[in-house]
């Protein structure tokens, strides 16, 4: 007959056998949740250089729980990049998530307080540091909105104008634009119904009538000043 094991011995034994098996889960529950901590964050759509610095933002999130990273989180860390203009997120279980970028496009640079910026097709001042490449826009000076611009650009766009041909671009207190060109020539347009003053400069431009003309004036309606280059 088996000597009977003592109530002290078999609670002894117990507590020894919770004790080990629940040091076993903790690690098993510890090494499960790392299992999909992020660890790899993959980047497309933009240069080394922009890579690099998105990463470097980015990197923060790393060893955080995959399930816990929302697309919100990524858009906060990518704000100050001003350049992107689209983002698409697809986790990757366990632990990597891909984010595909598109960049804007450059419709001119500017000046504020001394520093240059690029003005973007999603509205947005683009500080010159945050892109790799130089772009060839035009120059826009004066105190203007992003919108304001674009409405002036959607108006050349319309009417077939060539913004290549644009060198500088100045913007006035009383909302009005003066278009450089980079044949010397300048178009000054009004503060109102600018879209019938570029009907008219493009009828003129189609007829051969500015072909020694140093400045279209056309800021008074129903008026044109021309001014020979001679003059």
């Amino acid at each position: 007959m088996h000597p009977l094991i003592s109530k002290n011995k078999l609670y002894l034994y117990l507590f020894f056998l919770i004790f080990l098996s629940s040091i076993f889960n903790f690690k098993f529950l510890e090494n499960y949740q790392e299992k999909f901590n992020l660890k790899i964050i993959n980047i497309s759509g933009v240069s080394i250089k922009e890579k690099k610095n998105i990463e470097n933002e980015l990197n923060k999130l790393k060893n955080t729980n995959i399930f816990k990273i929302t697309e919100t989180n990524i858009l906060e860390n990518l704000n100050k990049f001003d350049f992107i203009e689209s983002i698409y997120v697809k986790k990757i279980i366990p632990s990597s998530i891909n984010i595909n970028l598109s960049k804007t496009s450059i419709l001119g640079k500017t000046f504020i307080n001394g520093e240059e910026f690029y003005i973007g097709k999603n509205g947005k001042f683009i500080n010159y540091n945050q892109l790799s490449e130089q772009y060839n826009s035009p120059t826009v000076f004066g105190n203007f909105q992003t919108t304001e611009y674009l409405e002036l650009l959607e108006i050349l766009r319309e009417h077939n104008l060539d913004l290549k041909k644009i060198d500088k671009i100045y913007f006035y207190k009383n909302k009005r634009w003066d278009l450089l060109f980079y044949n010397g020539s300048t178009l000054k347009l009004p503060s109102k119904k600018i879209e019938d003053s570029i009907k008219i400069y493009k009828k003129m431009l189609l007829n051969n009538n500015l072909t020694n003309t140093k400045i279209i004036d056309l800021r008074v309606i129903n008026q044109i000043i021309l001014t020979n280059k001679n003059e």
